[in-house]
Order: structure tokens, then C-alpha cells, then sequence
């Protein structure tokens, strides 16, 4: 028994007393934040489309240093949510999902060579300031910067020889996920138009530049030995970072309708 002022309430009804309160403390707080989100000029979004990415810094397969680095198409979408501070000023914070990575190969070899790709996604956070002109249909620009974190990554390594009369094909892939870091921090730059469907909805079509300001991949401690590779000769990374173009498509839904 428990003594509450002049009352012993039983353990058990005091438990479910906390937890009521929890409950309605939790109810309230949705309630509130419901209540400041449609009272501002907010509006929440839908995005789908494509990333081409790539590399910049040096990356080498095994010892082999003329490796051609490719660009590597991905899948990106994700939510918005906009806030409008003045008719020509919006703030945005998204929460997407970015296919990154890049692929590679030597073009060197006749009949033979090195080909493969890495495969690196990303759940990412940009924070943007966009400006916007027009009346109806707007444009806008924007830039901003962004945080990531790694999700997954992957390789796909394949080597044809031709070392003797018989074609042989290696399949080198590893698990590449100690090379790369956990987390990303870049900046982005991009351009933009909102097409109105009806007063509530805008049709977005949206293009952006993201550059990585913080390595991808931890430098590899390595040296070259032009004679001589082998299965276990580790993939070259020095000062590698992520670069990606991407183009999506999406809705944006207004909240209300405060500034015309």
C-alpha cells in the first residue's frame, strides 16, 4: 500500500494512475503539435526520381592505377516538410532514401580486364532555404547542406584473364562495409518549379547537386606493386568523395493557405 494525502491506494492503481497520465500527456502533445503545424504555413511532401553518382578523389582497383571511373544510376525518394517564412522564402527539411555509388573498369584490356560497381545508400537529411518567384507557377533555387547515414553498401567485382588459352572469370566481391564511414556531411545546390493542381496541392519537379564536404571512404594504407596482384590485394581508396546529380518528381500538400 502507498499513502496519497489521506488515502493508501493499492500499488497496482497508482501504476495505472502513471500510466494513464503518460497516455494523456502523449495525446495532448499531438494535439499541440497538430494545432501549431496547421496554423503556420506549413506543407508536407512526396518525392520519387533518380540520382547518377559518382566519385571525386582516386580510387584503384587492386594495383592496377588507370581504373575508369563510371557513373552509377540510383533511386532516390523521400518526405518534405515546407515551411513558408515570407511570399519569397521557404525553409524545408527532408527524410530520404539515396542510391549512391559509382562503377569501374579498364579499358585497357583486349578480351579481358576488370569491371564492377559499388552500391552505396544512404538515409539522408537535407535542411534547405529555398527562394521563389512568381505567381502562380513558381521557380525556385535553392542551396543548403545535408547529413547522412549508411545504410548498406555493396560490390560487385568480376575479372576476366587472359592469361592462358582458357578464358577465366574471377569473382572478386567482397563486403565492403568496414572501408566506408557511417556517417556523411555535404552540401547541395539546386533549382526547381511548383505547378499548382488545385489550391491545397502543387506538382514539384526538382533538380539538385549534392557534394560531399566529408570522406566516404577511409584512405587506404597502400603501396603498388605493378608485377604482382592477388585476390586478397585490397581496393584503393585516397580522399574519395561522394558526388550526385538527381532529378525527382513529387507533391506538396499546403497545410493551409496563410500567405497568397
Amino acid at each position: 500500500m502507498i499513502q496519497a494525502g489521506n488515502m493508501f491506494l493499492p500499488e497496482s492503481s497508482l501504476t495505472i494512475c502513471i500510466t494513464m497520465k503518460k497516455k494523456y500527456l502523449i495525446i495532448a502533445f499531438i494535439i499541440l503539435s497538430s494545432s501549431f503545424l496547421f496554423a503556420q504555413d506549413f506543407s508536407l511532401g512526396l518525392k520519387d526520381g533518380a540520382t547518377w553518382s559518382s566519385i571525386n578523389g582516386r580510387f584503384d582497383f587492386k594495383n592496377f592505377n588507370q581504373t575508369q571511373i563510371k557513373n552509377r544510376v540510383g533511386h532516390s525518394f523521400g518526405l518534405l516538410l515546407n515551411y513558408r517564412a515570407t511570399r519569397f522564402l521557404t525553409l524545408q527539411v527532408e527524410f530520404n532514401f539515396e542510391e549512391k555509388g559509382f562503377k569501374f573498369s579498364d579499358n585497357n584490356f583486349i578480351g579481358g580486364g576488370y569491371s564492377g560497381n559499388y552500391n552505396i545508400n544512404y538515409f539522408t537529411i537535407p535542411i534547405i532555404t529555398n527562394f521563389e518567384i512568381g505567381k502562380r507557377v513558381k521557380y525556385y533555387g535553392y542551396t543548403g547542406f545535408y547529413i547522412g547515414f549508411l545504410v548498406k553498401v555493396e560490390n560487385y567485382t568480376s575479372f576476366i584473364s587472359t592469361s592462358s588459352s582458357d578464358l577465366i572469370i574471377y569473382d572478386l566481391s567482397y563486403d565492403p562495409t568496414e572501408v566506408f564511414n557511417k556517417q556523411e556531411f555535404g552540401g547541395l545546390v539546386g533549382v526547381g518549379i511548383k505547378i499548382p493542381i488545385c489550391a491545397e496541392v502543387e506538382f514539384i519537379i526538382d533538380s539538385r547537386y549534392n557534394f560531399e564536404l566529408t570522406k566516404a571512404a577511409k584512405n587506404t594504407d597502400f603501396d603498388y606493386d605493378s608485377n604482382q596482384w592477388t585476390k586478397d590485394t585490397p581496393d584503393n581508396f585516397q580522399n574519395v568523395y561522394n558526388r550526385s546529380l538527381s532529378i525527382s518528381l513529387g507533391i506538396l500538400i499546403k497545410l493551409n493557405n496563410k500567405l497568397i
